[in-house]
């Protein structure tokens, strides 16, 4: 290795980024048996931080050895190469002011310890927990049989160790808890440590004289049943929303979702009923507005058929 190598410091500093974003830059490190649902924890974990408006990347396995590892196998020094690397990129992606979250069996302590010197700030360790029953009858890309069979040699769990992590900064048991539960641990923890505020954000600056706040419950989802969960948007759209919704957005307006829900159930819900390019953002948290469509600060009742209507002469014929 040459040794005429030397640091260069950045203009643009990570503190200087950790202020613009919002929040402290960290590295997740999600490790556990193959099944045990890192990823799936991952990517909600991903959804919920993007939607307090912090920057996020996911680092998984599938995925850096289909590109910057594909010149590894899975040998045991392959493995610690494969980690090792995982590790330098990590610390690289947390210095850019991301929270980054990793997803890797990573089976080694020495490999997982290696990734956490590796990065300068906050290194969460989450022990994705789950007994090796319930990964097997799981067997999302059915590895585990394959193992069984000879197939796959060197198949953590199987016939290679993996050794339980000492004292994780988290514990999540996926065999038990929920995979939303095991996210409100991570981000809990998230709270604790500072690096991201335990509020639901900052509002964002926007243009306030060209935005509608428009809540959800009764003016976009109809909400004929009553209250059936956070996570139950279960409804059709409101009588004439889509219409409405598509002259506001022509007449140059940016749309706001804002509501208690959580955003990334009612973007799916929106997907589901080919309204999500109407609207600009989905939010907790409350934005300034020109004009708030709701049951408090805008005649809409409701089930009304005419509620659309209204709303709409009081905003487009001013």
């Amino acid at each position: 290795m040459s040794t005429n190598l030397h640091h260069h410091e950045h203009k643009v500093s990570t503190e200087l980024k950790s202020k613009r974003y919002g929040h402290k830059p960290a590295v997740v490190w999600l490790t556990g048996l193959s099944g045990s649902g890192k990823s799936t924890i991952a990517n909600l974990l991903e959804v919920k931080l993007f939607d307090l408006g912090y920057k996020t990347y996911i680092l998984d396995g599938d995925n850096v050895r289909l590109g910057l590892n594909n010149d590894l196998g899975f040998s045991p020094e392959d493995r610690k190469e494969n980690i090792r690397r995982i590790g330098e990129v990590a610390g690289l992606f947390a210095d850019s002011g991301t929270i980054v979250i990793s997803a890797f069996i990573s089976p080694y302590t020495e490999d997982r310890l290696r990734a956490r010197q590796a990065c300068v700030h906050d290194f969460i360790e989450v022990h994705v927990d789950c007994e090796l029953s319930s990964c097997e009858n799981r067997d999302p890309k059915g590895l585990y049989k394959k193992a069984r069979a000879g197939l796959i040699k060197g198949f953590t769990g199987i016939d290679a160790p993996y050794e339980l992590p000492i004292n994780p900064e988290v514990l999540v048991k996926t065999d038990k808890d929920s995979v939303g539960d095991c996210v409100d641990q991570i981000i809990s923890k998230l709270c604790d440590r500072d690096i991201i505020a335990d509020s639901l954000g900052r509002v964002p600056t926007l243009d306030k004289s060209k935005t509608i706040a428009i809540d959800f419950d009764g003016v976009v989802h109809a909400y004929s049943k009553g209250f059936a969960g956070l996570e139950n948007a279960y409804d059709e759209p409101h009588f004439g929303a889509e219409k409405a919704i598509k002259k506001l957005k022509d007449a140059g307006y940016k749309l706001v979702i804002v509501s208690s829900r959580p955003a990334y159930v009612i973007r799916k819900w929106l997907e589901n009923y080919g309204l999500n390019s109407y609207f600009d953002d989905v939010t907790n948290v409350k934005r300034p507005a020109s004009y708030y469509i709701d049951d408090h600060a805008i005649e809409f009742e409701k089930g009304d058929k005419n509620s659309w209507l209204k709303a709409l002469s009081k905003i487009l014929e001013q």
